[in-house]
């Protein structure tokens, strides 16, 4: 009977803390938004937007910031888990789920608002402190080629290309913040059209 109580309340707890967790990033995601520079963002003021205590917070998110970085990017930005049923759908032509990939990343990016952009450009730090996505989007691209007899010779190859062409429109569209009139073409409308035409435009190329 002691036994079963435990684990009622070790679930219970479980429970608040994924509660509080989930909580956690979608007020990070609102308050950066809300404050539009992420210089002046901070992790107690999230914690009081949220309604939790800064220890709670900070138990979740032990190095602050980086941590609520990550933990966005693998609530909102794992693209390659979320399309398991896209991915595995047979009536869809290795092109049609190639065309997905990068359409769905712009998507979750655009939806996030400045947080997006924000996160584009804490990526090269969040992938040296090995934060980033667990899945490079490569390996998901390498495995779709290879099921295709037209580019199974040249899928390690076609897929870095397509990887890097989305991260150079990606960079593009983070380097849109403000009124700067070099970047002001690279809006959430040229990013979603250049990442629909992306695989097209990679494949001519083979």
């Amino acid at each position: 009977m002691a036994d079963i109580q435990q684990d009622g309340r070790a679930r219970r707890q479980q429970d608040i803390f994924d509660l509080n967790r989930i909580k956690l990033i979608n007020t990070a995601v609102d308050v950066i938004n809300e404050v539009g520079d992420i210089r002046e963002v901070t992790l107690t003021q999230i914690a009081k937007e949220a309604g939790v205590s800064p220890a709670t917070a900070y138990n979740h998110f032990p190095d602050r910031m980086e941590d609520v970085f990550s933990a966005i990017v693998h609530s909102k930005m794992d693209v390659a888990a979320n399309m398991g049923a896209t991915l595995a759908d047979n009536s869809l032509s290795v092109v049609d789920k190639l065309k997905q990939i990068p359409v769905t990343y712009a998507e979750n990016l655009i939806s996030l608002g400045y947080t997006g952009k924000v996160l584009i450009i804490q990526m090269f730090n969040l992938v040296n402190v090995n934060k980033w996505l667990d899945q490079d989007p490569v390996q998901a691209i390498t495995a779709l080629l290879s099921n295709s007899e037209e580019y199974q010779d040249r899928a390690d190859e076609i897929a870095v290309n397509m990887a890097t062409a989305f991260r150079g429109a990606m960079f593009e569209y983070a380097l849109n913040i403000g009124d700067h009139e070099l970047f002001n073409r690279y809006s959430e409308e040229f990013f979603l059209k250049t990442s629909e035409n992306l695989v097209e435009n990679i494949l001519k190329q083979y």
